[in-house]
């Protein structure tokens, strides 16, 4: 299993223009195994030195940037300001508590959310900020 895992992460950083040898794919496979889904830059150095795999801060910034940029990983928008990267690339909705800074991710359906998102605003007015993201659309829109 672990080969077609590898063969899997490859094929994604050929089809992005990424390396397809030596840490790009190590720290992809990493990332994409962490229990973990939204980490921060020095959480990932974190993750990567435990296993091993030595990056210089500038060259895991540049890596997570161009995962990023690539739709490899996704940015999220958070209230802190450090950068944080959700490591779940398909598209999903997310609660960011700011108390706590823990974000959550919702995999429902958009009737569901506006469900959620129609009780939140019941339950708490003003309390409750939505911030609406347009993802950049790689092969124009859908029909």
């Amino acid at each position: 299993m672990p080969h077609a895992v590898d063969a899997v992460l490859q094929d994604a950083l050929r089809r992005a223009g990424l390396p397809c040898r030596g840490a790009a794919p190590r720290l992809l496979a990493l990332l994409r195994a962490s229990e973990e889904t939204h980490l921060t830059a020095p959480e990932i150095a974190d993750l990567a030195a435990e296993a091993g795999l030595s990056l210089a801060p500038a060259d895991l910034a540049r890596q997570l940037e161009a995962f990023a940029d690539h739709g490899l990983v996704s940015r999220l928008p958070t209230t802190g300001g450090e950068p944080v990267f959700d490591t779940q690339p398909e598209p999903h909705f997310h609660l960011v508590y700011e108390e706590t800074a823990r974000i959550v991710d919702l995999h429902v359906s958009p009737e569901t959310l506006l469900a959620m998102l129609r009780d939140a605003l019941a339950r708490r007015p003003g309390g409750v900020e939505v911030m609406v993201v347009f993802r950049r659309e790689e092969d124009g829109p859908a029909s």
